[in-house]
């Protein structure tokens, strides 16, 4: 690969006349001497071997050709500048990378809003999701395969902060015959019907994930997909109310009252699984977790 016969800066120079508006003003503008200015357009065109500028009266236009050119040198620069504000980031101490795990009970919008936010104090740090379900996201801890983890049951060894606490509801489509029931629903009433069951992710999968006697299950690896199928009435579950609560406040999903049982309760948390290694962007992720979980749970006090 040949190298670039136009310099970054020759790019620069010639964006900052058409910018300014002539060679004069680019001049002031960039603190050089105006014939410092027309020798870089004038190696530009020698270089490239056509016109790119044409001066008329004071004012100084883009050719056709020139115009094509500036457009293309536009992403150059930026891509020029990205790459410079990327390396600042590094070396004020962002990492280039860091994973999460998060447990799929885990309401993804609140995920999602702490992430945009990190985004904007370390915009050149990627960030990969592992969505995993109970002893799944314990195999990534255990096995340090991430930087931070939202877990239920903390591995032993493990010890982290409570980010909230997760109500599971009975829940179902509108239409589906369960809900058309006015009494609560009997547990031999429930056996009856479908049930809907995210799959443990983990290697050995060791939990099964609370009642599960239906005579049908459909068990689905992703809860994206086991939400639908709520949706659509295709059998019932024990789900976290705040990963639902615009389909209930909507009425796409509704919750169900079962006879002689209470909502159940799970504290997730966040945990380092190497402390010792731990870089200022996972920090500031956990930081902006609690943060935005906090101000959710202002809001929404009943989650």
């Amino acid at each position: 690969m040949s190298a670039p016969k136009v310099s970054l800066e020759q790019w620069r120079i010639l964006h900052c006349i058409i910018t300014e508006g002539g060679f004069a003003q680019a001049a002031k503008k960039l603190n050089k001497s105006q014939s410092a200015i027309s020798y870089a357009v004038s190696k530009i065109q020698e270089q490239l071997g056509l016109d790119v500028l044409t001066i008329n009266g004071r004012k100084a236009v883009l050719t056709e050709a020139g115009e094509l050119l500036l457009r293309r040198s536009r992403a150059l620069l930026d891509e020029a500048e990205n790459l410079e504000s990327a390396a600042k980031s590094l070396n004020s101490g962002w990492e280039a990378t860091i994973s999460i795990a998060s447990e799929a009970l885990f309401p993804p919008h609140l995920l999602m809003a702490a992430l945009d936010r990190l985004a904007e104090e370390a915009p050149y740090t990627r960030v990969e999701i592992i969505e995993s379900v109970m002893s799944g996201t314990e195999d990534l801890i255990v096995q340090k395969k991430v930087d931070l983890a939202i877990c239920g049951m903390q591995p032993a060894g493990h010890v982290g902060v409570p980010l909230m606490d997760m109500e599971f509801a009975l829940v179902t489509g509108p239409n589906h015959p369960l809900a058309q029931l006015k009494d609560p629903i009997t547990f031999q009433q429930l056996a009856k019907h479908r049930q809907i069951v995210i799959r443990d992710s983990g290697e050995k999968r060791r939990y099964s994930g609370g009642w599960q006697k239906a005579e049908q299950r459909w068990t689905f690896s992703h809860s994206g997909t086991a939400r639908e199928a709520l949706r659509r009435g295709y059998g019932f579950s024990w789900a976290p109310t705040c990963s639902l609560i615009e389909e209930i406040n909507s009425g796409e999903i509704v919750r169900l009252t079962i006879e002689g049982s209470t909502n159940k309760r799970v504290t997730l948390n966040l945990v380092y699984p190497n402390f010792d290694t731990v870089g200022p962007a996972a920090k500031r992720l956990k930081s902006l977790l609690l943060d935005v979980v906090d101000q959710y749970q202002q809001k929404f006090m009943n989650c």
